[in-house]
């Protein structure tokens, strides 16, 4: 009876240790939650993975955010969403927009991700595209 107390002290410490080790709690930085509040008001953190180069967020729609370290957002994509199928207007600059509207009507961004160089997008017929940072179109790919 002692071995088989032990033994379930030692998994339960086990799997305590590994669930810290992949995820911390949703609510660690004043950052996202701010973030998340202002352009996602109907979902809440679930999951924060930090790691060395970047810190991902899953919302409890589905939402993926990407952070740098410094809480700076660079990637959102709603491709799974439950409640927000498009990028939120709020953080899409308005010359992609803008361009969307004019070359893809009636296609929403899934898929926003701030580059060193630029911009890219996903739209919701599976074409990328790519902006540098004076919002000139690179790139489209399909």
């Amino acid at each position: 009876m002692k071995k088989l107390a032990i033994i379930t002290a030692f998994v339960a410490i086990l799997f305590c240790g590994m669930t810290s080790a992949t995820a911390q709690t949703p609510n660690t930085n004043p950052a996202i939650t701010q973030f998340v509040t202002q352009h996602f008001p109907n979902a809440t953190v679930q999951t924060v993975l930090p790691d060395e180069d970047d810190i991902d967020v899953i919302l409890s729609d589905y939402t993926k955010i990407e952070f740098r370290l410094n809480y700076e957002w660079k990637k959102v994509d709603c491709e799974h969403s439950t409640a927000n199928p498009a990028v939120p207007a709020t953080l899409v600059p308005e010359q992609i927009t803008a361009y969307v509207n004019a070359n893809f009507p009636g296609t929403i961004i899934k898929k926003l991700e701030k580059k060193y160089y630029g911009w890219e997008i996903e739209l919701n017929n599976g074409l990328e595209v790519n902006f540098n940072n004076n919002f000139k179109v690179t790139k489209i790919d399909d």
